[in-house]
């Protein structure tokens, strides 16, 4: 009995220790680490948002006829950057057409938007061969015909041959200063797809291709109708407007690049988006201003009417609603202002054309 009750005595700590409530114990991070965890899972879930946003904004209804791969890869399911090419050139022609006091030539203006067509469409499939391997990594650009296997390379190359061809066409019935210009283009529109892994302006490679059927436009009407010796003093207006539509493309094609800003960061490609990042709005502001410079000066050396200042004054509103309303945060509100800019552009046109009938 004795013996037991010593047992127990001898037993009852052990069994205290072992029945206690256990202590959870916090291990404590560094203020530094906390802040990297919080901002990782920031940038998780702000990436997840923007994935989406931009899911949401591709939820479109899927034909599923033959021709839609070829429909997407040339892009003609969003002609919204078709107009933006186009509208250069139509502004070197109705400007053009100004400075030599003639009439508006509406049959140049539908050639220029079969060949600005059949360009820009072969932009497209050049840029989309450049970028394959890269596309499918990116939330907007992974359903791409060539990125998600629905379209070979061959034929794709088939397919450039034949908007190439289409091209080709049309600048045959062009003065040969033009077809000249029209064959120099080809570098850029070859160029652009790899500048972005190589330069942080790609959009300025960008510019100087969309903008080239300015020079073009004003050459189509120009050198058909001065003397040889009269035709290079006479450019001076179109490289005025030239470089105002070279400021246009950066403005908003900065504005697009903002949605894949953070899938670029990933994949090392370069953008302006990406540097300007830190202080936007002034450099919009500069391209802008820039833009309407040189299509004021453009204007004056080309006689243009006050109701072309009067359209410059909109086009300048224009600019000031993009910025005020953007959010380069938000993939669908940077792609809404971009597209808007083809409101920009008519309304340029506009007072190109109401100037001309005027006068």
């Amino acid at each position: 009995m004795l013996s037991s009750r010593l047992i127990y005595k001898l037993k009852s700590p052990l069994l205290a220790l072992k029945n206690r409530p256990k202590i959870l114990y916090t291990t404590f991070s560094s203020p530094k680490l906390v802040q990297d965890d919080v901002k990782a899972r920031q940038e998780k879930l702000e990436e997840e948002r923007i994935r989406a946003e931009l899911t949401s904004m591709d939820k479109k209804p899927s034909q599923n006829w033959i021709l839609e791969p070829y429909v997407k890869l040339m892009r003609l399911n969003k002609l919204a950057p078709f107009w933006l090419v186009y509208w250069p050139g139509a502004w070197g022609i109705l400007g053009a057409a100004s400075y030599l006091n003639t009439h508006p030539d509406f049959y140049m203006l539908a050639l220029f938007g079969i060949g600005g067509l059949a360009m820009r469409t072969a932009g497209c499939i050049v840029n989309d061969i450049w970028d394959k391997n890269y596309d499918n990594k990116v939330e907007r650009t992974k359903d791409r015909p060539l990125a998600s296997g629905q379209i070979a390379i061959p034929a794709a190359l088939g397919l450039l041959g034949l908007n190439l061809s289409v091209a080709l066409s049309t600048l045959l019935q062009l003065n040969l200063t033009t077809q000249v210009l029209g064959a120099c283009c080809l570098f850029p529109v070859a160029i652009y797809p790899a500048a972005k892994r190589f330069t942080n302006w790609p959009q300025a490679v960008l510019g100087a291709t969309f903008s080239w059927g300015a020079l073009m436009g004003w050459s189509a009407i120009v050198c058909s109708n001065l003397p040889q010796d009269a035709n290079i003093l006479s450019f001076l207006p179109a490289v005025f407007l030239y470089f105002g539509c070279i400021n246009w493309t950066l403005f908003y094609d900065t504005i697009y690049a903002f949605q894949d800003i953070k899938f670029d960061k990933k994949l090392g490609l370069k953008s302006s988006a990406m540097a300007i990042e830190k202080r936007p709005v002034p450099w919009l502001m500069g391209f802008s201003s820039l833009c309407m410079t040189n299509l004021a000066l453009f204007g004056w050396m080309t006689g243009q009417e006050p109701i072309y200042y009067m359209s410059l004054g909109l086009a300048a509103a224009h600019f000031v609603k993009q910025m005020a309303f953007v959010n380069l945060k938000s993939p669908e509100s940077c792609a809404k202002q971009f597209r808007s800019n083809n409101t920009l552009g008519a309304i340029v046109t506009f007072g190109l054309l109401a100037s001309l009938l005027i006068k």
